[in-house]
């Protein structure tokens, strides 16, 4: 009897210690769409996220080519690097001194240090949001102006600044109105080597929402270009500071890469698998005691 109990004992700690060093070994970025976290046809957001970010909201007329920062809903975690003014453009994080890495300050120049970036829109013909926090109001889209019709930008980057999770969840929100259709929407997180540059960019991955198998812009997916709101998630791992978020974004036809907003939620570890199977040996040797 014991020595069957330590033989049973023995291959689930080596099983652990194995799985274990597999875990290590195999930390890597992780970016991944998910269908069942996704909200097609959704206006109301109420208390799914604690944090967001919305272009241009409750504005009562047309607009284009307005400041990203006007109209903005916003309710951003302290680790997180999110800049929607202009002003910031080519500079660092204070707004004040000249940078030109592209990933300081203004949040939507991952193309070019110089000229507009990218704006937003709203309008009347737009649908009414209901956001996390309760608050309702006509939507908005930011875009990117610099850009053209049906092709795509990767129009906004977020650094991860110290003491984010290391596990997220991003909704990106499209498809809130006419002319707001998207042919693809993509999540990309990528490792840094941090400052001043925070450039050698290293383990990209990138997600794609694809539902029914298609991109957005597919006839298999009429939902998605119905110009009512779809909020795609997506599930983002391994986090670090230092680390770069980025919207890669494509335009539909005669349609600006854009997107309407984004809400975050933090994600907490699942469950270590050694845990799990040092619980199931525990019960495997109370099992044996009973026998």
């Amino acid at each position: 009897m014991t020595r069957k109990i330590n033989v049973q004992l023995l291959t689930i700690v080596t099983a652990v210690a194995v799985l274990w060093s597999s875990q290590i070994g195999s930390a890597a970025n992780l970016s991944v769409w998910e269908p069942a976290n996704s909200l097609i046809d959704t206006t109301n957001y109420n208390n799914l996220a604690p944090y967001y970010w919305f272009a241009n909201v409750n504005n009562a007329n047309t607009v284009s080519g307005q400041p990203m920062n006007q109209n903005q809903a916003s309710n951003l975690p302290s680790w997180l690097h999110f800049e929607a003014n202009p002003v910031c453009l080519g500079k660092a994080d204070d707004c004040a001194t000249a940078d030109a890495t592209n990933r300081t300050g203004f949040s939507f120049s991952e193309n070019t240090t110089s000229g507009a970036g990218a704006t937003s829109s709203g309008g009347p013909g737009f649908n009414t949001l209901t956001l996390p926090n309760g608050s309702s109001g006509s939507s908005g889209e930011a875009f990117d102006t610099l850009n053209t019709a049906g092709n795509t930008s990767s129009m906004m980057s977020m650094r991860v600044l110290a003491g984010a999770p290391s596990s997220l969840r991003i909704w990106v929100v499209t498809d809130n109105g006419p002319g707001t259709q998207q042919a693809r929407a993509r999540v990309n997180l990528r490792n840094t080597t941090g400052p001043p540059a925070f450039g050698g960019d290293s383990d990209q991955v990138s997600a794609e929402a694809l539902p029914n198998g298609q991109r957005l812009d597919n006839a298999a997916n009429p939902a998605a270009h119905n110009a009512t709101a779809d909020a795609w998630s997506f599930l983002l791992g391994d986090v670090n500071t230092d680390d770069i978020i980025t919207f890669q974004m494509t335009g539909g036809s005669g349609v600006l890469p854009g997107f309407a907003g984004f809400m975050i939620q933090e994600v907490p570890e699942p469950a270590s698998a050694s845990l799990v199977l040092c619980g199931l040996m525990g019960m495997m040797v109370r099992r044996q005691r009973r026998g």
